[in-house]
């Protein structure tokens, strides 16, 4: 990844038109993961600036991508649980309603 590429003038439609390509799908993915974790307060400055710094190196070192990986499976399995507790009372709703008819 050693090439060089002027971004500095990318328009949000030439930008739309890349993520149009077939082979879009990893710049897709982390956008959208940047949208997210710009949304999260818990993401502040100092990650951003880490993220950057990778960017601009165009490299994870290989423990930190090991690490993101495992806390990243912990995240998932947090967001689980959430999700799983939060449809839990419409599932007894949709049960008790069954129920009553």
């Amino acid at each position: 990844m050693n090439a060089q590429t002027d971004t500095d003038s990318c328009s949000i439609p030439e930008i739309l038109l890349m993520l149009r390509a077939p082979g879009a799908g990893w710049l897709a993915t982390l956008l959208a993961a940047l949208d997210e974790a710009s949304r999260d307060p818990d993401f502040n400055a100092y990650h951003r600036a880490v993220l950057a710094r990778c960017i601009n190196e165009q490299a994870v070192p290989v423990a930190v991508a090991e690490a993101a990986r495992q806390r990243t499976i912990q995240f998932e399995q947090a967001l689980e649980a959430t999700i799983e507790a939060e449809s839990h009372p419409i599932a007894h709703a949709q049960a008790d309603h069954r129920a009553a008819c």
